[in-house]
């Protein structure tokens, strides 16, 4: 494990030796495994967006359809037509 120093104050530092102790874990500890819980949470937040964008790329890069007859639109009527 690497050691770094962080500054907090000193009312965050008391909740954080009293949340670790009610952890059963050394300050250090705790904190470092908080971190990394909050770090791979926004690592899988980051996956679930990139399937999601991919997701839309693809339908969005698909076939184009030719929804325009004769170069023009239709109209809502012929759109909504029941045949």
């Amino acid at each position: 494990m690497k050691n770094i120093t962080i500054s907090v104050t000193e009312g965050d530092a008391q909740r954080f030796r009293v949340a670790a102790a009610k952890a059963g874990q050394s300050v250090s500890r705790y904190l470092a495994e908080a971190g990394a819980r909050r770090i791979e949470a926004e690592d899988a937040s980051a996956r679930r967006h990139s399937r999601q964008r991919e997701a839309l790329e693809r339908i969005l890069a698909g076939p184009e359809w030719d929804v325009t007859s004769d170069g023009r639109m239709p109209t809502s009527e012929e759109r909504n037509a029941r045949n």
